[in-house]
């Protein structure tokens, strides 16, 4: 498919003036930052097509996208720190949609978030690394109060979604990525995590709209503070989901802080077992999705023995949220 004519086609449903589209990555979406000449207006354009099948999702419908965009535009309003403002067409709709050579493409333009792409160096200390984790309490704590009705659909992350993440790991055994005793183990892994999930309850606390895909690559560092882009994602699953991403990002010993932080909003014990599943789980979803990436499957032939020695203690009932 020709992207090019695409993207040109997509910025005709705006009032962009002259506007210059520079490609960033293809990943979940296709991105460009869009700017228009001789001002400092400055956008970021999706084409709400994956890289690869296995991320094709009810993520990539027109209603899912639109949901997205509704709730980031009410996230802006509460907000203390800058966030992506979604930008409506001429027609004054959140999702435009261009026909490619017989193919249906949703796109979205969200407002330019100005800062730096965050790293390891930026959460070095335990009162920035707490910062962090009150921002994720934050983000949940206005999910709390966001009310939406029937229309609104975004992914759901339970059961259905960790068996589908497991499925893609068994093509990765049966393409000889993985080896049936390294797949024996995580499907193991699975089972013990599914029994975990399967037990717990959902509630206002504990379950809700989440980011769902929190690492450095999504988080800016503005000149307010600490900010999270990319809600491609996000949908709705237990809030110890996000927490166990942002603790996962983290050296060891900085994990406890992301804990006080976010504890600091909300004064609930967080389960260290439920923690542990979920960054297993969000390792497993990045591998899952490198089984469709041939140019990665080196590496991951090279990783999984890593992966398999962390799954074996985690099996034994032993406490793994600081090895991982």
């Amino acid at each position: 498919m020709d992207y090019t004519k695409c993207y040109k086609e997509v910025l005709r449903m705006y009032s962009f003036i002259d506007p210059f589209a520079e490609l960033i990555r293809h990943n979940e979406n296709i991105t460009y930052k869009v700017t228009e000449k001789g001002s400092e207006n400055t956008y970021l354009l999706r084409m709400h097509k994956p890289i690869t099948k296995n991320m094709q999702g009810v993520h990539n419908t027109r209603e899912a996208i639109h949901s997205e965009l509704e709730y980031l535009l009410a996230w802006s309003t509460h907000s203390e720190l800058p966030v992506q403002i979604p930008i409506p067409n001429l027609n004054g709709e959140l999702v435009s949609t261009v026909i490619i050579e017989q193919e249906e493409i949703h796109c979205s333009v969200l407002k330019w978030l100005f800062g730096e792409n965050m790293c390891k160096q930026d959460l070095n200390t335990e009162e920035t690394v707490s910062i962090f984790g009150t921002r994720i309490a934050h983000l949940h704590q206005f999910s709390m109060s966001y009310q939406h009705d029937s229309s609104f659909i975004r992914p759901k992350y339970e059961l259905e979604w960790t068996n589908t993440m497991l499925t893609k790991l068994r093509t990765g055994e049966e393409m000889g990525i993985i080896t049936s005793m390294d797949f024996n183990v995580l499907d193991k892994t699975f089972s013990l995590i599914n029994d975990r999930i399967k037990l717990l309850s959902k509630t206002i606390e504990t379950w809700g709209f989440i980011h769902a895909d929190i690492n450095y690559s999504n988080l800016i560092l503005t000149s307010k503070g600490i900010s999270f882009i990319d809600f491609g994602l996000s949908g709705f699953g237990y809030y110890a989901m996000d927490v166990a991403m942002g603790a996962l990002m983290m050296k060891s010993e900085m994990r406890d802080a992301v804990l006080f932080g976010y504890t600091n909003i909300f004064t609930r014990r967080l389960d260290t077992e439920q923690l542990e599943s979920f960054m297993l789980l969000a390792i497993f979803g990045y591998y899952a999705f490198l089984v469709s990436k041939k140019d990665s499957h080196k590496w991951l032939c090279e990783q999984m023995p890593n992966l398999i020695e962390v799954c074996k203690p985690f099996l034994n009932g032993k406490t793994i949220f600081y090895d991982i």
